[in-house]
């Protein structure tokens, strides 16, 4: 039998040892829709045998998922069968390592295979980091700050622990989460993510909100009153601590209003996009705006506009894509990419010739450069110039 040229590649995949080059040849391979049979069988059976030695790791197991809608559409043209199809091939691409990642535009009938490309301009991704402001006006740049107390505020003591603000701890001994309804005066902070940033804290009844970047959270220190109330703009997950004689409400932009128990959910209120959307993913929600109300039941998403809001069937996992770390350009224009862009990498995007007409699938880790990304989109007939923030989108 001749000796496979894929042979060597596919082992030194499993030992973890495949280097950029062969990983980049092998998912042209799988992207092609020619293959002798010899080298079809021997894929079958590496990655059958990936499956049957458990190789596949939680952490792995879950990237696969992400990348999932990008492969499967392609992987379907492989006469690969169902049975091991949906892990095995995206493990087969995962196991790589060598950070190569399925994404394609609809204008294409192939996906297109995006691989990390050195370049003499790049931009970092996005960190963990946010600017404190105090109720006394001062402000601190979390970024800089060491694990311990930051600061001590109306009873409560703000504590940064590996990247996490929390509110917990009263100073006189008692805890600030038995300061929900109490009649002490409250003092306000504003937590801000500037662009290139997100952050998560613990508010003091045990709320936890994750900020995404270009975003920010005003609340009060200690809870006061029979309502718990915080001020919310850009894009923000909660998670609220169940206190039901207390109803939690986030304010936006002055034009709507979310009111919870304890629950789940997602808001994106960013000025630049079409709506104020709210997502639930667990609970129950009442979204009001001037333009009417509605009850939210899991899985659905209400769109506000000025002069409308409409609830919706929503896709979570692609709500939830930024907290997880992902990029989820399903179904996304390039206009709606670029805006994503804007926010994680700190640039300024302007079209030379107007907006191409592009629609794309697919997903990205939000730990990639720009560089990185950029050359995923320009294999998608999408070209750039990069002018030190300015990314200029050609025609």
């Amino acid at each position: 039998m001749p000796t496979n040229p894929y042979a060597d590649i596919f082992n030194r995949l499993l030992e973890g040892r495949i280097s950029p080059q062969e990983a980049r040849a092998l998912i042209e391979w799988l992207t092609h829709d020619e293959h002798d049979p010899e080298t079809r069988s021997l894929l079958l059976a590496q990655l059958q045998k990936i499956v049957s030695e458990e190789q596949i790791t939680d952490e792995l197991r879950n990237k696969m998922e992400a990348n999932l809608p990008a492969i499967l559409g392609r992987s379907r043209q492989l006469s690969i069968p169902s049975r091991i199809r949906y892990s095995s091939v995206a493990a087969a691409v995962l196991l790589i390592g060598a950070g190569i990642y399925f994404f394609a535009s609809r204008q294409q009938q192939k996906p297109t295979v995006m691989a990390k490309a050195p370049a003499t301009q790049d931009i970092a991704p996005g960190k963990q980091g946010a600017i404190l402001t105090l109720a006394d006006g001062s402000t601190m740049v979390l970024d800089s700050l060491g694990n311990g107390v930051v600061a001590t505020q109306n009873g409560t003591t703000i504590t940064l622990t590996n990247g996490r603000l929390s509110y917990n701890e009263r100073a006189d001994g008692g805890t600030a989460t038995k300061g929900v309804g109490t009649t002490t005066a409250a003092a306000y902070n504003t937590m801000t993510t500037p662009k290139g940033r997100q952050f998560q804290l613990t508010l003091p009844d045990g709320t936890k909100i994750w900020l995404d970047a270009a975003s920010s959270l005003h609340y009060p220190t200690v809870f006061t009153g029979p309502r718990r109330e915080v001020d919310v703009t850009g894009e923000a997950y909660f998670e609220v601590a169940p206190e039901n004689e207390h109803p939690f409400l986030v304010n936006i932009d002055k034009t709507t209003q979310v009111q919870v128990l304890g629950t789940h959910f997602n808001i994106n209120a960013y000025t630049d996009e079409a709506s104020i959307n709210t997502t639930l993913l667990e609970g129950s929600v009442k979204v009001i705006s001037q333009s009417g109300k509605v009850i939210l039941k899991p899985g659905e998403q209400a769109q506000t506009k000025l002069t409308s809001i409409a609830v919706t069937n929503a896709n979570t996992e692609k709500v939830m894509a930024w907290k997880n770390g992902i990029f989820d350009f399903q179904d996304a224009t390039l206009e709606e990419v670029m805006r994503q862009l804007q926010r994680w990498y700190d640039i300024d995007v302007t079209y030379e010739k107007g907006i191409p007409k592009i629609e794309f699938i697919g997903k990205m880790g939000r730990d990639l450069s720009l560089s990185e990304v950029l050359g995923g989109l320009e294999l998608s007939k999408v070209h750039f110039k990069l002018e030190g923030r300015k990314l200029v989108v050609l025609p």
